[in-house]
């Protein structure tokens, strides 16, 4: 079974589960709905929900000039008086029009398919915004492109929601599904949106802070990242190492922020000897003490215990301390995973089942 199509579900979301199978498959046969126009660059408007950055515009226009025009279309949908909407291929518009600023009219018409609109016009802005993410899934994204567009996808999916309309199954999955990224990546994308500053975003947005710091630094409170943010500008630099010690040190020493949260926190496990038969697991590869069964039954708790977790993020708007204890989850997941497996040569049957359905 292929992974979920968002742009399919959002054309047949009315009908009814036959005609929605029998659309599936006259999709995959038929040729594109929309048509393909050369449109002068005067006739195109830039769309105001286009979040993607506009770098390397001299590098483009060179490309364009060295192949002889755009060879890949535009996607754009038709507004008043004439004009079209750009949902995709705004760097390529601008870089023809710059072009023909510096007197190139050879570059005044570019290849655009034309989207059809949609009848509501609530569904067409968000069918608008969802082409704008879809359409944009192979090009190359800066760190803030992706938490924009999580964040972007996120929105116009709760819209969606709020229309009246359905989706099948956990709406951060469908993301993670969409944006071909795993739901743990779309969960620290979000905390970045969410809880870092806006001066730490600025930085992720000029390219001088990376993702995973700045992950880090989300975990933090306001006022400890305002305070990383002064030591930031006076080092000229600020690293992933740097932020994980200030958020240990909260960790270690930290008290819930209320009453309300303490009440919600999983219990703390008090700390225990190290069970020799998980250590003989990771340090004997020759003999492994764990049938097949029972570390199936342990990865199966754990993967519980980690839906869990997401599911109090989305109730809570992914604040902390979820977000970080799922994470803490993935990463033990996936160790055992690999500890498992580079040890065994099998596949655990929980990953098996995972892997088999995404090759189907």
């Amino acid at each position: 079974m292929g992974k979920f199509n968002l742009n399919d579900f959002l054309k047949i979301q009315d009908k009814s589960i036959e005609e929605q199978k029998a659309q599936r498959e006259e999709n995959r046969m038929k040729k594109p709905a929309y048509k393909i126009a050369a449109l002068h660059i005067s006739d195109l408007v830039p769309s105001e929900g286009n979040f993607y950055s506009m770098d390397r515009i001299e590098e483009l226009k060179r490309d364009i000039e060295l192949a002889g025009g755009v060879k890949q279309n535009l996607t754009v949908t038709p507004i008043e008086d004439g004009k079209y909407k750009i949902l995709s291929g705004h760097r390529r518009y601008r870089a023809c029009t710059e072009l023909v600023q510096e007197g190139k009219s050879e570059y005044e018409f570019i290849p655009c398919g034309i989207e059809p609109k949609q009848e509501s016009k609530e569904m067409q802005a968000i069918r608008e915004e969802l082409l704008i993410i879809t359409t944009n899934s192979q090009r190359e994204k800066t760190d803030w492109d992706k938490v924009q567009e999580a964040k972007h996808l996120h929105d116009v999916l709760q819209r969606y929601k709020s229309q009246g309309g359905k989706l099948p199954g956990n709406l951060r999955k469908i993301i993670a599904d969409t944006l071909n990224t795993s739901q743990t990546q779309i969960g620290r994308l979000e905390a970045v949106g969410k809880k870092l500053i806006p001066e730490f975003q600025e930085e992720m947005k000029e390219k001088r802070l990376g993702i995973s710091t700045a992950y880090e630094l989300s975990g933090l409170p306001k006022e400890q990242q305002e305070k990383a943010l002064e030591e930031y500008r006076k080092k000229g630099s600020f690293s992933i190492s740097d932020a994980r010690q200030k958020k240990e040190k909260r960790q270690q020493g930290s008290v819930p922020d209320s009453v309300e949260e303490k009440q919600d926190m999983p219990p703390v496990i008090p700390p225990q000897q190290e069970d020799p038969v998980v250590s003989d697991c990771f340090n004997n590869k020759e003999d492994i003490p764990l049938k097949y069964g029972d570390m199936n039954t342990v990865l199966g708790r754990l993967e519980n215990l980690r839906d869990y977790c997401i599911k109090k993020q989305e109730t809570s708007g992914y604040t902390s301390p979820w977000e970080e204890y799922e994470y803490a989850l993935s990463l033990t997941i996936g160790r055992i995973y690999r500890e498992y497996e580079k040890a065994t040569g099998l596949i655990p049957p929980v990953l098996k089942g995972e892997r088999e359905n995404n090759q189907n």
